[in-house]
């Protein structure tokens, strides 16, 4: 593949536990340490071969997962990663009681993330933390904060070669696009989408995705009496989802603690504007040119559908505004090819890199790059 020959592949492997083909272990969280120890292993022993001026440590873009490459006699990057995302109390009001558990797990593990030991070691060694978020980098103190920096992990090798001007026609049609989980907002989206039905009865949304929260937003459905205005479809070729963004007008995505969302950047490359909320990672990719970014001010989620609501009317009642924010989404799209943001990530990470090392500050020629 043009532009990978410079790369050598080391696969370690951890004895005694062999994997199956893009089949994710059993336990995989205690999988992943024992694999940071295996790959340890092989750096040592590759560091004394070729001696790296760098050693970049890409995760599962977790903070909870740890790296032991602190270990190594070089600089080391971390990142970038994400995860001390979490929901505001106000809008757990509809999560239900598991959805309320598993936040409040959220919060203490964010917490908490600085004095797990494992992770620790690894940050306290890094010379660079970059991290997917405000709200990750929140987590740290100190020394650990002053080192850390924030740069999203997504990116976009191209945009697409088939893109044509969208060509949406007949009712307005709202998309999402994800996994239907309780944290992701659908909920919030549908209710919102009820009130858009109020002022524009012959708007359609489509939902593209499976997961648990399938039955309740089906109950949701029926009970604001949308069953004609509302298509579920589970999933779709990557092509077709392509096609929906093109004959939609807005995107919706109201996810309570993403800390990328690629569907956002995908939908925006495609001229989709996008409507999301001011939490985790996608209010940094929206800009005022590509779509508009919901406030949620301390609202519940009903408080916070109805400002979702009048968002989506006054950008539909405006076709010139949807064709300025197409433009606008392309527009943003483009500062996310990867081969300009892969040189501005290291040119960052330069930035950091201890100071009288004229190898390090000259050049990122030899790195070490770990990644499960």
């Amino acid at each position: 593949m043009p532009g990978l020959d410079g790369i050598h592949w080391v696969f370690p492997e951890v004895e005694g536990w062999p994997l199956k083909q893009a089949v994710e272990p059993k336990w995989e969280r205690t999988y992943n340490v024992l694999w940071q120890r295996a790959a340890l292993r092989d750096a040592r022993d590759l560091h004394q071969q070729v001696g790296f001026d760098v050693v970049h440590h890409l995760t599962w873009a977790g903070i909870r997962a740890p790296t032991f490459l602190g270990a190594l006699a070089a600089p080391l990057i971390i990142g970038p990663v994400g995860g001390g995302e979490t929901s505001p109390p106000s809008l757990r009001d509809e999560i239900g009681l598991r959805g309320r558990i598993l936040e409040g797990i959220r919060d203490l593990s964010n917490s908490t993330i600085a004095m797990n030991p494992l992770v620790r070691s690894g940050l306290a060694r890094a010379s660079a933390i970059f991290v997917s978020t405000a709200d990750t980098q929140n987590l740290f103190k100190g020394v650990l904060r002053n080192k850390a920096t924030v740069f999203t992990q997504l990116g976009l090798p191209n945009l697409p070669s088939d893109r044509l001007p969208r060509s949406p026609s007949g009712p307005p049609r709202l998309l999402y696009a994800g996994r239907l989980l309780y944290w992701k907002g659908v909920h919030i989206a549908i209710r919102a989408f009820a009130e858009v039905v109020r002022q524009i009865p012959n708007a359609r949304f489509t939902i593209v995705g499976s997961g648990p929260e399938r039955s309740r937003l089906e109950d949701d459905i029926r009970h604001n009496k949308l069953l004609g205005s509302v298509e579920f479809i589970p999933q779709l070729p990557q092509n077709a989802l392509f096609e929906l963004y093109r004959n939609h007008d807005l995107f919706l995505f109201p996810s309570l603690h993403d800390s990328g969302g690629f569907v956002v950047l995908e939908a925006m490359s495609h001229g989709l504007p996008v409507v999301c909320l001011d939490l985790g990672g996608p209010r940094d990719m929206v800009t005022p040119s590509s779509g508009v970014v919901v406030k949620h001010n301390g609202q519940n989620s009903a408080q916070l559908a109805t400002m979702m609501a009048r968002e989506i009317c006054r950008l539909l009642a405006s076709p010139e505004t949807l064709s300025v924010l197409s433009a606008g989404a392309v527009a943003r799209a483009q500062d996310f090819i990867l081969a300009e943001r892969i040189k501005r990530f290291y040119d960052r990470a330069l930035e950091f890199m201890p100071r009288g090392d004229p190898t390090v500050v000259r050049q990122l020629d030899q790195v070490l790059s770990i990644h499960q």
